[in-house]
């Protein structure tokens, strides 16, 4: 197999790995990956490559990483989810984040409840601080 070609594939299994994360991390490393491709079929050594896509990767990351997020969070309407009902698929203790399941997709939540929500728990979305649910039990 090509280098150039291995490049890619590491790049597409990267750019598929975003998309069940959603951080925004694997994606500029997946950049600097197919930008090591680029420079394989240009003919560059292995050292040449891998310093192409780490350069890439890390500047994507520090210079653009915030940005496009704070873009995309303005284009989600996640302010129509307040008062939504999600069930609890993990134990949340009070007052701490932790990743839910919310309309298919992994969420950041806080549970502002004083007291810990348990597995199977029904609770209410009362608001949204950036891409965070903040929710609470329902009594």
């Amino acid at each position: 197999m090509e280098m150039s070609t291995l490049w890619i594939v590491i790049g597409i299994v990267l750019v598929i790995g975003e998309m069940l994360t959603g951080g925004f991390f694997l994606l500029f490393i997946a950049l600097g990956a197919f930008a090591g491709a680029l420079a394989s079929s240009l003919g560059a050594p292995f050292f040449a490559q891998a310093l192409v896509c780490a350069v890439i990767a890390v500047a994507g990351g520090l210079l653009l990483r915030k940005p496009i997020q704070a873009r995309l969070m303005k284009t989600m309407v996640v302010e129509g989810d307040v008062g939504k009902e999600i069930h609890v698929d993990q134990q949340m203790p009070p007052h701490q984040q932790t990743r839910i399941t919310y309309q298919g997709t992994s969420w950041l939540a806080t549970n502002l409840d004083s007291d810990a929500l348990k597995v199977g728990d029904r609770a209410v979305i009362v608001g949204v601080d950036g891409n965070i649910l903040l929710i609470r039990k329902i009594h």
